[in-house]
């Protein structure tokens, strides 16, 4: 193989190596991440009692179940936030913490897909907003290869 091919083989190599390394996590700040915790806390809290206030659908409504559905999974989202902001401020780490914020990222998934089909004002569609963007600044922490999420798109 001739020099300059085997060395834009190795460059090629390298960079497809490269790309597939898993990103690093970024530095654990026991500080920073507590107060995104209580931060986090504070606003699923507010998420809730803003969906708390919207009516319910008619009986006869293609939303009601999702309706019900989406409820108990801001719910669970509020004490799983809850859970995580107080075992942060006891100075558990990342290691200790991990489990109950990819048990609360399930949680958004879900609530997400029926966030897509249920209609909700502008209040709980501005207090999700603040979650979300709490949630990406956590994110770095615990899984530097996850995408930001992004409002949710009807």
């Amino acid at each position: 193989m001739k020099p300059a091919i085997r060395s834009a083989v190795v460059v090629v190599s390298l960079l497809a190596f490269a790309a597939g390394a898993p990103a690093e996590l970024a530095k654990w700040d026991q500080a920073k991440v507590t107060e995104l915790g209580k931060q986090l806390e504070t606003a699923t809290n507010e998420l809730w009692q803003s969906f708390r206030r919207q009516p319910e659908p008619t009986r006869a409504s293609p939303q009601r179940k999702r309706f019900f559905q989406l409820r108990q999974e801001i719910r669970q989202l509020r004490r799983e936030a809850r859970s995580l902001s107080r075992a942060l401020q006891r100075g558990e780490d990342q290691e200790a913490t991990e489990p109950s914020y990819r048990s609360m990222m399930q949680t958004v998934r879900a609530a997400r897909d029926n966030a897509r089909v249920v209609f909700s004002g502008a209040d709980v569609q501005q207090r999700a907003g603040v979650v979300l963007d709490i949630l990406n600044q956590l994110t770095p922490f615990y899984d530097a290869s996850a995408p930001p999420l992004a409002p949710v798109s009807r």
